[in-house]
């Protein structure tokens, strides 16, 4: 049976005490050229985030460690990149300095190349420079970069593996989040549950939650978030819930409970006919 879905066209915004626990925090991005398993990789870096508590006008140094865990020496590049998480996740990479939440011109890295032994680290130190009109939250990505080796069939790959950084202002870091608008839709694995959630503090987000499916006040199905939803600061995303069953012919409202780490879980509502 075909089934066919009308959706209010406002979501109810509203807020209840907060009882879901917030997610952990996700690992660092490994990019390569071609796409070899983690024990393929030469280097690792650690940490893969680090979040740097500070305050205007101060300059901080810190350090993150490179090791090389292959059987060859690497050579590496250390370089600053700005990012943006999308809707779905996706990430996207751009020059340093250019996003209004990044300190990537702040931000000087000593060394910037060198050569790791096989079985040893060196520790990269990062200096920032904090502006004194800093907020919020601001963040960057490094990227640790090898060196072209050439492989069989002449092909030459380079790997690519990065950390986050976060710079902090605790003063005036503030965290938010709301839900612009609840939707449904029928594919061919289910009921799918379309939720938009918009990060309206000034810093990055986990999300976690659940979406629940009643019908005359009584539950008739309840589906959890996917889990590691990152939303950076000013960001959106669009949260995809699976349900547990298919419904029947009727009237159903549709309500997502989302927590954000604040205070209180934000929630948004629409109603769905299935035919």
């Amino acid at each position: 049976m075909k089934l066919s879905y009308g959706v209010t066209e406002t979501t109810k915004v509203m807020r209840f005490p907060r009882v879901l626990p917030g997610l952990g925090v996700i690992a660092g991005i490994v990019l390569a050229m071609t796409a070899p398993a983690p024990a393929d990789l030469s280097v690792d870096v650690s940490p893969a985030k680090y979040e740097l508590t500070t305050s205007p006008g101060k300059q901080e140094t810190f350090p993150i460690t490179v090791r090389n865990t292959s059987n060859a020496t690497v050579h590496i590049v250390a370089s600053l990149a700005d990012y943006m998480v999308g809707p779905t996740g996706n990430y996207a990479f751009g020059p340093p300095g250019k996003s209004p939440y990044s300190l990537g011109k702040d931000i000087t890295i000593n060394p910037r190349e060198f050569d790791i032994e096989p079985g040893s680290f060196t520790q990269v130190r990062f200096s920032v420079d904090v502006p004194a009109g800093a907020s919020g939250e601001y963040s960057n990505l490094v990227f640790f970069t090898t060196r072209p080796t050439r492989k069989g069939g002449g092909l030459s790959i380079a790997e690519r593996i990065a950390s986050k950084i976060y710079v902090m202002i605790p003063e005036s870091t503030r965290i938010g989040g709301e839900v612009d608008d609840v939707k449904a839709q029928t594919l061919s694995d289910g009921q799918h549950y379309l939720v938009d959630f918009h990060n309206t503090g000034n810093a990055h987000v986990y999300l976690s939650g659940r979406v629940e499916i009643k019908q005359g006040g009584t539950l008739i199905d309840r589906a959890t978030f996917p889990q590691g939803l990152l939303v950076e600061r000013a960001g959106k995303r669009l949260i995809d819930v699976v349900g547990t069953r298919k419904l029947a012919p009727g009237s159903y409202s549709v309500v997502a409970l989302v927590d954000y780490g604040g205070p209180n879980l934000v929630a948004g509502q629409a109603n769905i006919t299935v035919r």
